[in-house]
């Protein structure tokens, strides 16, 4: 009995997400360690058509406001990164261990659900943290744009608003794939299939 594309296309997505979450979560780990350490530019607003006074303010502003929310929450923002990097890690992982695997498949499968069960309520709480982190920017970039005109205003704004909508997709998304990949591999219909599968 050969196993099933679905579970070949799980063990894909299980792989994917896992280390791009893993990664993601080491960085922002990193980001949230160093919040104090000065930026290292502030040209990343070229080409927005504002004055080189008018990048500095924003971009000042919103690393103000990236602090501001930080240091709100740094305990629970290092604590809930570190443990997302070691829970998508170990998704990935396993998932790389599954993938190989020529016995116990069953057993190994159970444990991606579990870290994959693991990762979704952390990667929530860190979606969490990341509206308010956004919110907060938000809040200080509206503050520095005010005293621009009516179209930087607007600008601000908008880019705003489409940043926070994206951060909270892209977490209903991921939140979503992590759910999916730990019902999948916990379920006892998969369970059956890889123990009556033949060892390879």
């Amino acid at each position: 009995m050969t196993l099933p594309a679905s579970f070949r296309w799980a063990v894909t997505i299980a792989t994917l997400i896992g280390f791009q979450i893993a990664l993601s979560a080491a960085f922002e780990l990193k980001a949230a360690i160093d919040v104090d350490t000065p930026a290292g530019s502030e040209g990343q607003l070229s080409g927005t058509g504002w004055s080189p006074e008018q990048q500095r303010e924003v971009f000042l502003a919103q690393r103000s406001g990236f602090q501001s929310a930080i240091h709100a929450m740094l305990p629970w923002r290092i604590g809930t990164e570190a443990l997302l990097a070691l829970g998508a890690g170990a998704v990935f992982f396993l998932a790389l261990r599954l993938r190989a695997a020529t016995e116990g498949r069953g057993e190994t499968a159970e444990l991606v659900g579990r870290a994959a069960l693991a990762a979704a309520i952390l990667r929530t709480i860190d979606g969490a943290q990341n509206l308010v982190i956004a919110r907060t920017i938000a809040e200080h970039t509206s503050a520095a744009m005010a005293k621009g005109d009516a179209e930087s205003r607007t600008v601000a704004t908008f880019a705003v608003s489409g940043i926070t909508v994206l951060s909270v997709a892209w977490s209903l998304v991921v939140v979503g794939l992590f759910m999916g990949v730990s019902t999948y591999f916990r379920s006892k219909r998969l369970r059956e299939v890889l123990d009556r599968a033949p060892e390879t």
